[in-house]
């Protein structure tokens, strides 16, 4: 449900995979190339489905497998995504409501989407979360001449074209049928060409040989798709560069369009330069870009071709369980007469998982299914808004501050921190010596009481430390309780949650550097600690 909506048709291709792997010709008097381009290509629709992922664990699952590695194994089992609505629009908006299953909880949910951002809001969360898609991983905004390339690429007709194309090139059917079916849709009975299709994991390299092979073949087509190419980006391209050629004629600054930052001047980038300024002069002629671009693919095809053939396929289907016959993709598409999909049906699975995993997975199912109408006609999607205090998905944000953002009593919140346990700390310390040595950090025992410097707390266990100079106090929060405790320097007497408690030992500095009881601090932001006498070292839990 989470994916960005320029590749929102990338569930419609995988329901038609077995197709895209087999079709090629009528059955029963069904065009199945436009069957399958009409069902990938839908500009807008109602619809409603499910998501079902099934996972067995190898045999040696626990003895391959780190403890973190086995609690998601366990959550994986099986997981169920229901989207009761769904709804996409023709301006590149949808939105959708459903529930989720994992371990044993549901979570209902809801998720609006737009070329920009995803918001999304989980049962149980205080404000809903969003997903940036404007900016990159780092956060910058991306280059105008970016966004505008994106918008391009994703322009209908060229999408339609492109998928044309491919499809065109697919083998004959493998095991691929077709009959005249009533199915419900919606409550509603339809008459239906029902089209049902396996592809087993030996066939794919077979097809995909003929596939390539296919491609190589249809010149004619190629070139007219690499012109609709030329037509749609030589407009957008070619001021690009030709301020980029005037620049280097001027002796400025050359800026990288594709990330928007000077280019710095070296022998590499000279010469890129100047293969910009031959580049420019055969894309002002489109017939010659053609037949450059033709030829470069036609090359790698071959490339590619030579590969598959050189590749020993029964090696492979020893090594590689998904190009064996022990993972099946089957698929039932159910069309009304316009060729528009109403009803689907996925099965993928991989029966035998513990070569490849050295005996950590042993199998894989997933099964999807989905009901659709109100195909291409006016449909419009369920908004959702976030304030500016939503929570945004970003570089810097921590598991915390996610599980913060759920009541804890919520199916969401328990998910996270008992079956994740994304708030879970195991640190080993170390105990150096029993005294404390001048100028470290390490540390130290004193009187039989572990003390720890407060930046120990911060680094290790997440704790925020704030120091009151005028006051010679130091407060420590917990991250997800906001629990506190204030400590006096040289005072007994703790503060915990404005409460006084009296610790073994007091807060004392030394060399500038704050020291504080270990077990106590420990023990009040709910975690334990165990001494460990052979190795001289202290277990801390939370």
């Amino acid at each position: 449900m989470f994916i960005r909506l320029g590749k929102r048709k990338i569930g419609a291709l995988l329901i038609a995979l077995p197709l895209v792997l087999n079709g090629c010709e009528a059955v029963g008097g069904l065009d199945v190339n436009k069957a399958i381009l009409e069902a990938t290509t839908a500009q807008s629709l109602e619809g409603k489905g499910s998501i079902i992922f099934d996972l067995v664990p190898g045999d040696k699952v626990q003895a391959r497998t780190s403890a973190e590695g086995q609690t998601i194994m366990k959550l994986l089992e099986h997981i169920e995504i229901h989207h009761d609505s769904i709804k996409i629009d023709n301006t590149q908006k949808a939105s959708y409501t459903g529930y989720i299953t994992i371990a044993n909880r549901k979570i209902a949910f809801q998720a609006y989407m737009t070329q920009e951002r995803i918001i999304i809001a989980l049962e149980g969360g205080k404000k809903p979360i969003v997903i940036d898609l404007a900016s990159n991983s780092s956060g910058a905004v991306p280059p105008i001449f970016i966004t505008e390339l994106q918008e391009r690429l994703q322009n209908e007709p060229f999408m339609k074209s492109l998928s044309s194309f491919l499809i065109k090139q697919l083998p004959n059917p493998g095991q691929l049928s077709m009959e005249n079916v009533r199915e419900v849709v919606n409550g509603e009975t339809l008459s239906l060409h029902k089209l049902h299709s396996e592809v087993s994991g030996k066939e794919l390299m077979p097809l995909a040989k003929t596939f390539v092979t296919n491609l190589m073949k249809d010149d004619k087509a190629l070139k007219q798709l690499i012109g609709e190419l030329y037509d749609l980006l030589y407009p957008l391209l070619s001021p690009q560069l030709e301020q980029m050629i005037q620049d280097i004629k001027d002796g400025k600054t050359v800026t990288n369009p594709l990330e928007g930052y000077p280019i710095p001047e070296t022998p590499g980038s000279k010469a890129g330069m100047q293969a910009v300024i031959g580049m420019m002069d055969i894309l002002k002629n489109r017939d010659m870009t053609i037949e450059v671009i033709h030829t470069e693919v036609k090359q790698l095809s071959v490339f590619v071709l030579l590969g598959l053939h050189a590749m020993n396929e029964q090696e492979l289907q020893e090594q590689l369980p998904f190009l064996n016959d022990t993972t099946h993709v089957k698929a039932d598409l159910y069309m009304d007469n316009t060729l528009k999909l109403r009803k689907s049906n996925l099965l993928v699975e991989a029966s035998s998982l513990n070569t490849v995993s050295k005996g950590s997975l042993s199998s894989a199912k997933l099964s999807i299914s989905g009901e659709y109408w109100n195909i291409n006609n006016p449909v419009k999607p369920t908004q959702l808004t976030a304030d500016e205090d939503a929570l945004v998905l970003e570089k810097g944000l921590t598991p915390i501050d996610v599980l913060r953002n759920f009541t804890p009593s919520s199916e969401a919140y328990l998910l996270l921190k008992n079956d994740l346990g994304v708030s879970k700390k195991s640190v080993i310390l170390l105990m150096d010596g029993d005294r404390y040595k001048p100028n470290t950090r390490k540390p130290f025992m004193d009187d039989g009481v572990a003390m720890v410097p407060t930046s120990f707390l911060s680094e290790k266990l997440n704790v925020r430390v704030d120091w009151n100079e005028p006051e010679n106090t130091v407060t420590l929060t917990d991250p997800l309780t906001l629990k506190t405790i204030k400590l006096n320097s040289g005072s007994h007497t703790a503060l915990v949650d404005g409460v006084e408690m009296q610790m073994e030992k007091e807060m004392i500095m030394r060399d500038g550097i704050h020291f504080v009881p270990l077990t106590f601090i420990v023990t009040q932001l709910g975690g334990q600690t165990e001494w460990e006498n052979e190795a001289r070292s202290i277990r801390i839990t939370k």
